[in-house]
């Protein structure tokens, strides 16, 4: 068996580096993890409401998750289902910070997600048929780090261009992942995923994967910040076709 400490310097190495190459090719991934106080306000406000959209398309998998745990370890199934319940709900955190700042639910509704979450997810489900819920869990990883490393610094800048209100939500969703240990939960689960090196192998290439679609969003959000410099409610109207380009 490897460990929970062990499975995380291993797969955050890996994370590290694929960091590394997406905010080399992307400004505004580069400023959510380099200089917060460089994203654009229309940025921000574009990337909670894709949060939304993860956190309402993944509901569907991490249920998924939970039913392949329960061959595994009873125990660890419920530890991940006790997760996967705290998740489902954090929607309404951004919601509620996206109404503070003038974005109505009507217009988070009416938003289509960008292609490379809707693939992301498609990825995660064909690939948990071959590899059980280790996909699943691994996206949730990718998440957790990168929230317990940079969220402090986007919660700030949130807080800064909008005022407390349109952070609040955030701002509870991290307290809330920090007094949890969401990320150190995680890698508990991992550690009972991962039984020898051979699945860490599979762990750390799935993960570079994931890592892929993550830029590939990047990529998208640099695309939409460039024709919507000029911030308006209504910019579900300007959206451009990215999945044609």
């Amino acid at each position: 068996m490897i460990s929970p400490r062990e499975i995380r310097s291993s797969l955050s190495a890996v994370l590290t580096q694929s960091l590394v190459l997406i905010t080399g090719t992307s400004q505004t991934a580069y400023a959510f993890a380099k200089q917060a106080s460089a994203i654009p306000d229309q940025v921000l406000l574009r990337h909670a409401i894709e949060h939304v959209f993860r956190i309402r398309m993944f509901r569907r998998l991490d249920a998924l998750a939970t039913k392949m745990l329960r061959d595994i370890d009873p125990e660890v199934r419920d530890l991940w289902a006790a997760y996967a319940r705290s998740e489902a709900v954090h929607d309404r955190y951004f919601l509620r910070d996206l109404s503070a700042a003038g974005i109505d639910r009507d217009t988070v509704d009416s938003t289509p997600p960008f292609s490379a979450t809707s693939r992301l997810v498609s990825f995660l489900e064909l690939s948990s048929r071959q590899q059980g819920a280790l996909p699943i869990i691994l996206y949730s990883f990718w998440a957790e780090l990168n929230s317990e490393v940079g969220s402090s610094a986007v919660i700030a800048r949130s807080q800064r261009l909008f005022g407390a209100d349109a952070a609040r939500g955030a701002l509870a969703h991290r307290n809330l992942d920090a007094h949890l240990d969401h990320a150190g939960t995680i890698c508990r689960i991992l550690s009972a995923v991962i039984r020898n090196e051979d699945e860490l192998l599979t762990a750390a290439h799935l993960l570079r994967i994931i890592s892929l679609f993550i830029g590939e969003y990047f990529a998208e959000l640099d695309a939409w910040s460039r024709c919507n410099s000029s911030y308006s409610p209504a910019f579900g109207s300007q959206e451009p076709k990215l999945h044609e380009a």
